[in-house]
């Protein structure tokens, strides 16, 4: 029961973070209307990265080949989507999109890490609160 309670917490972020990327790529490239197909594609497939991230939870596969498996795992699922919204025909790789891509991965990293930091910090405080008392 932990590990599906943990997977609907993860799905619901990666949903999150996705459809905020999204929103912000239809303001950038002026789009207008949406088909509840596209919006749907797009929730689907950002759970699905958000479930990629659960890979972070195991303990026995060392954090750089984490991060290896999990920024090609969410490379490929957000090529997937991009065929499935039409933005192109077949997988992606291009420097363009690699670049972006990269940016887009990095800056999610960097709220992530900052809300984790903020997390520890909070935690080693309280654990301090009550050693002092």
């Amino acid at each position: 029961m932990r590990y599906l309670k943990r997977g609907v917490a993860y799905f619901l972020i990666g949903i999150g973070f996705g459809s905020l990327i999204y929103l912000f790529y239809l303001w950038q490239c002026h789009v207008e209307v949406q088909t509840v197909q596209q919006i749907t594609y797009v929730v689907f497939i950002s759970g699905l990265i958000g479930l990629v991230s659960m890979i972070f939870e195991i303990e026995a596969i060392p954090m750089i080949w984490e991060i290896i498996i999990h920024f090609c795992l969410v490379y490929s699922l957000n090529s997937w989507l991009n065929i499935l919204l039409g933005i192109t025909k077949s997988f992606i790789w291009s420097w363009q999109f690699l670049g972006e891509f990269v940016l887009t991965y990095l800056i999610i990293w960097f709220v992530i890490y900052i809300s984790f930091n903020n997390r520890v910090k909070n935690i080693n405080q309280k654990l301090k609160e009550k050693i002092d008392q």
